[in-house]
C-alpha cells in the first residue's frame, strides 16, 4: 500500500512542545451544487441517466369553426441524458499516528479533511458543468480575449441580463433568478449601487430558501457570491484577468445520482489492523438541462491584476 499517513509524513505534528492545535484552511461551503434543480432519486441506478423534457404546445390563433371539431395536436417530449462517474479518494492512517503522541482529536481532523474536499470537488464538478452553455456573453466585448479592464459589472449590465432573461420567457428559480459571481466582481457591483441597493437575506418578505453564500436581492436577481466562481487570469486583453457570473432560471442544471458522494471508512486488511483508511466516495454526474435557463456573462475587474 502507498502513501499512507505515518509519522514520517507528517513530522511538523509531532515536535515538543508544539502547539497541539492544527488549523483547517479556509474552504468555501458547496455552492454550485445547490442549483442543480432537476435530480434523480440517490437510489437511481445506471451507467446513464435519461430525463425527458416536454417540447411547448404551439399558440392556437385560428378561430374555431362552429360545426367542425379540432384536430388533436400530439403531445411529444425530448430526453437528455447525464452519465455518472465514479469520483472519490482516501487517506490511510497507521496506529503509530493515531497513538497519543500526536494532535488530540486528531482523528476528527482527519474526518473533516475527508469531508472538505469530497464537498469542494463536488462543487467544482457541478460549475464545471454550468461553464459548457452555449448562453454566453461578455461585458463591453464579443469575445473573451477583447475584454479590457474597463468591462466590469455595473447595475445597467445587471439590468440588462434581468430583461434578457425575461425575453427568452426563463422561469425563476423559487422566487427569482439566481446570480452567482465572485467576490471581486461583487466589490465592483456595490461600489457602484452602494450596498443599501441590495435587500439583505434577512429582510426578504419570505425567508424560507436562503442558498449559502447568499448575499442579497437586486435588479430581479439573487445574488450569491463565491471565489469559487471562475477567474481566468490573463485571459482578456493586455493580460486582463477575466471572470465568469452565472445565471440560473428554473431546470437550468441537472444531477444523476446512482450514488451520492459520502464519507467512506474502508476495510483493514493488514494482520495487525494497524492501517486504517478513510475517504469518500460517488457516483454521480451534472449538464445542462435546459440550455436557454443557464446563462454565462464574462468580464473584468477593478480588483483584477490588470
Amino acid at each position: 500500500m502507498a502513501n499512507e499517513t505515518t509519522t514520517t509524513s507528517v513530522t511538523n505534528q509531532v515536535q515538543t512542545g508544539y502547539n497541539l492545535v492544527a488549523d483547517f484552511a479556509l474552504r468555501a461551503i458547496p455552492i454550485f451544487d445547490q442549483f442543480a434543480s432537476v435530480k434523480t432519486a440517490d437510489t437511481n441506478e445506471g451507467d446513464s441517466i435519461t430525463f425527458h423534457r416536454w417540447v411547448e404546445l404551439p399558440d392556437t390563433v385560428t378561430p374555431l369553426d362552429e360545426v367542425t371539431d379540432v384536430t388533436p395536436v400530439a403531445l411529444s417530449s425530448s430526453t437528455f441524458s447525464v452519465t455518472p462517474l465514479e469520483y472519490g479518494s482516501t487517506t490511510v492512517t497507521t496506529a503509530k499516528v493515531r497513538s497519543d503522541t500526536m494532535l488530540p482529536g486528531f482523528s476528527s481532523d482527519q474526518v473533516k479533511l475527508v469531508a472538505r474536499t469530497m464537498a469542494s470537488t463536488v462543487d467544482t464538478l457541478a460549475r464545471t458543468a454550468t461553464e459548457t452553455s452555449t448562453q454566453e456573453e461578455f461585458i463591453g466585448q464579443s469575445s473573451l480575449a477583447a475584454i479590457t479592464a474597463t468591462d466590469i459589472l455595473t447595475a445597467d449590465e445587471v439590468r440588462q441580463q434581468h430583461a434578457n432573461a425575461v425575453t427568452a420567457e426563463i422561469e425563476q428559480l423559487g422566487d427569482s433568478f439566481i446570480w452567482v459571481l465572485h467576490p471581486h466582481m461583487s466589490y465592483d457591483l456595490k461600489s457602484e449601487t452602494g450596498d443599501g441597493a441590495f435587500i439583505a437575506p434577512a429582510q426578504y418578505v419570505n425567508t424560507d430558501k436562503v442558498y449559502n453564500n447568499e448575499i442579497g436581492k437586486f435588479a430581479g436577481f439573487k445574488f450569491v457570491e463565491t471565489s469559487r466562481a471562475l477567474l481566468s487570469a490573463d485571459a482578456g486583453a493586455s493580460n486582463v484577468d477575466a471572470y465568469w457570473n452565472y445565471i440560473f432560471g428554473a431546470d437550468a442544471v441537472a444531477k444523476a445520482v446512482s450514488t451520492a458522494p459520502g464519507i467512506v471508512q474502508g476495510p483493514v486488511t493488514d494482520y495487525l489492523m494497524r492501517l486504517h483508511p478513510l475517504g469518500w466516495y460517488g457516483y454521480f454526474g451534472y449538464g445542462i438541462f435546459r440550455n436557454e435557463a443557464m446563462r454565462l456573462v464574462i468580464g473584468a475587474s477593478s480588483m483584477g491584476a490588470n
